[in-house]
């Protein structure tokens, strides 16, 4: 995600930006400005929702649309190597000698939690870096978020009527020292996802969802 001063054209970077009280800080004039507007108008202003990127789509009709677009990243050449050496070296040596000698080790079976805990994760990570999508449905009323692999994964349910705006965010946790550009929904329950999107493949999900939200597409 990138933020530009509307009075001096600076870059601001995400470390000057609280989504909590919507301000986002330019050092160079010294201004602050609504974080949610600034975000929302460079969507709009330079996203063609009539041209998907590649990996992303968008099917409407009338009032009804699916929007979504691939999680698929090069950052799966690195994790399937990694979860492979992580998960068969820890798994292995703590659960397959158990399996090979026919005894149960409530001690090593313990203390490999945390390591079985971490390949789950790893795994899940990089499915979602090979396979992975994120899919955003209207049916009249009723909206979903769905993520995951296939017909696996999480989904979140809402009623459209209910949504606000949709806009640029930021996780709430950190990754390398800092927070991730999401999509929210602004409901009576926030609805944040897409931190594993692409720029691209983000701007243009919520440059679709902000024209629907406000009606204009």
């Amino acid at each position: 995600m990138k933020l530009t001063c509307p009075s001096c054209r600076a870059d601001i970077p995400l470390e000057d930006i609280n989504v909590s009280t919507d301000i986002a800080l330019c050092r160079r004039c010294n201004e602050t400005y609504s974080f949610a507007e600034l975000s929302s108008g460079g969507a709009l202003r330079d996203v063609n929702t009539a041209v998907p990127p590649d990996g992303a789509w968008f099917e409407s009709q009338g009032n009804d649309f699916e929007v979504g677009a691939t999680s698929r990243s090069w950052t799966a050449l690195i994790l399937v190597p990694f979860t492979v050496l992580w998960s068969g070296v820890s798994l292995r040596s703590i659960y397959g000698s158990q399996f090979a000698n026919g005894r149960f080790d409530p001690t090593a079976s313990l203390f490999g939690t945390p390591f079985l805990l971490g390949s789950l994760v790893l795994i899940a990570m990089t499915l979602m870096a090979i396979f992975g999508k994120v899919v955003v449905r209207r049916s009249s009323d009723q909206g979903s978020v769905f993520i995951g692999v296939g017909p696996l994964g999480w989904t979140r349910r809402f009623r459209w009527s209910e949504i606000r705006a949709a806009r640029h965010s930021l996780t709430k946790w950190h990754q390398n020292d800092s927070h991730l550009p999401i999509i929210e929904l602004v409901g009576p329950t926030p609805i944040r996802f897409g931190s594993r999107l692409s720029d691209s493949r983000r701007a243009f999900m919520l440059a679709v969802l902000q024209r629907r939200v406000s009606g204009r597409g």
